[in-house]
Order: structure tokens, then sequence, then C-alpha cells
């Protein structure tokens, strides 16, 4: 079998196999893949990409498997065992996953390599963009001091990067640090700025696909409440506004606070069934 190490550099080349919006991951600090290749005719049997997790915690580095192919179930076994190898090298204590691309029979072989596998409903929401044009916060002011990121400049918006990182943050990525401000959509992404500083955002990530996700909410100050609603309300607007009614957005119910919020904003909405699984490694 030839075995492959998967990077921004050759990802175009798996663009049959991997969805575009999983390929644009791999330009980004903490994302690593595998595939495996059929000696004989260079066939793709199997690959994986994967996310490290809580690198700066010392002892405490995870991996998450976000993406996975097998031509067949059995070899899934050969990319976990280089998986393996790959993820030794970065002192990860423990890997885990949930997908929905992960059926019954690849179930089973992640079990056989040691995972704890069970059916779950996914943490990932798809809500229609039109769904949130029905909310009752969209049909009420937004105030001056809410604004595109597109009005900050780079310092501007690296300095409100600075002071959010170091404070609680809801949804923040693993490598948000390292994110530029081009990443994020700047026409539906805002923040709060108020005497000249910035004191709260909601980023929202446009992927090649169309499809929106919010990686980023929250606020600051007295009056953080507020504003949080003020700038969901942008959002949505600045969205509605760019992409078609029938956009999908992804909510990602990272946290007990996330999980609330979009029970109260979509309630009934369920995640799609998945497999979700894990290991001490």
């Amino acid at each position: 079998m030839n075995i492959k190490d998967l990077y921004e550099d050759n990802i175009e080349e798996y663009e049959d196999w991997i969805d575009e919006d999983v390929a644009e991951n791999m330009s980004r600090l903490y994302y690593r893949g595998v595939a495996c290749h059929d000696d004989t005719d260079d066939r793709l049997l199997a690959a994986l990409i994967w996310e490290l997790k809580s690198v700066e915690a010392e002892d405490d580095t995870e991996a998450e498997i976000g993406w996975f192919y097998c031509a067949e179930s059995e070899y899934l076994e050969e990319a976990i065992r280089e998986y393996k190898k790959r993820i030794e090298t970065e002192d990860v204590s423990r890997s885990f996953f949930e997908s929905t691309l992960v059926n019954k029979e690849m179930g089973e072989v992640l079990k056989g390599e040691g995972f704890d596998v069970s059916e779950v409903e996914s943490k990932e929401l798809r809500i229609p963009l039109k769904e949130f044009g029905k909310l009752p916060v969209v049909g009420k002011k937004v105030p001056s001091y809410i604004q595109s990121i597109d009005t900050l400049d780079k310092n501007e918006f690296n300095r409100g990067m600075i002071k959010i990182i170091f404070q609680k943050n809801v949804g923040a990525l693993e490598d948000m640090c390292y994110l530029p401000k081009s990443w994020y959509d700047g026409h539906v992404s805002c923040c709060v700025k108020t005497d000249g500083k910035v004191n709260g955002f909601l980023l929202v990530h446009a992927f090649p696909s169309g499809t929106l996700m919010p990686v980023l909410y929250y606020a600051t100050g007295p009056d953080s409440k507020f504003n949080l609603a003020y700038m969901m309300r942008y959002s949505i607007l600045a969205a509605l506004d760019r992409y078609p009614e029938d956009t999908t957005v992804i909510i990602k119910r990272r946290s007990k606070h996330i999980e609330a919020l979009t029970g109260k904003m979509f309630p009934g909405a369920k995640g799609e069934n998945a497999r979700a699984g894990e290991r001490s490694e």
C-alpha cells in the first residue's frame, strides 16, 4: 500500500473524493491528513483528515477526525494505523470523531481499532438561511456602532481579536489567533465598536460551497447582552442581502450555552443521525 500525507499543496489531487469545504481546511495550521493508495494502480483506498485540539495545553492535545473515506471498510484499518503513527509524534492523548460518513461496517472497523463507537444525533445543525429571517430579533433597528468587519483595518481587527481570545469566548476555533480577517465573510461578519475600540464580534465563515458557519459570537461590557442581539440582527440581515434564502447555515452545538440558544431559536431542530467514537492514545 502506498501512503501519502495530505497537505494544502496536494489536496487538489483528491477533489474527486474530498468535499471542497473539507479540502479548504488543509490550509489551516492544525489540520492533518493521510491517504492510502493501491500499490499497483494508485487507486485511493482510504483516507482520513483530522484537526489537532488543545495544542497549547500541556499533555492534553487531542485529535478530532473530521473526514473519512474508504473504498471498502477493510482499508480503513490501514488508514487508522497510519493515523496512529502520525499522532504519536504530536503527543495526542485522545482521539474522537462524530461523523455522518461512518456507516455500520466502518463503525465495526473503528471498534476493532479501539474506539468506543455509538450512534448519536449530530451536534451540527443545518438550518436554511430563510429560517433565520423569521426570528423576532430580525425586526428591530440596529445601532450604528454595530459595524461590518469590512470597516475595520487589519490592526483594529487584530486588537479586537487579541482582547477576546484572552477572555472567555464562545465557539472560538482552535487556530483563531492565526486566521486572517479575510477568512471571514466581511459583509456578514460584524463587530461592536464603541469609543474607538472593538468590544465584540459575530464572525461568520463562508465555505467554498456557499454554506455559512458562525464561528465566534461574543461581546464584553455592561451592554453585552443587548449587543449580542444587535450583532445577530445585523448578520442575519446582511446574509439575507447577500445569499439566497436556501443557503445552509451550519451551527455547531459545541457547548451547553450554544445548545440552549439554538433550542430557543429553532425549537425541535435536530441534527442528522451520526456515529461518534473516542479512544485514549
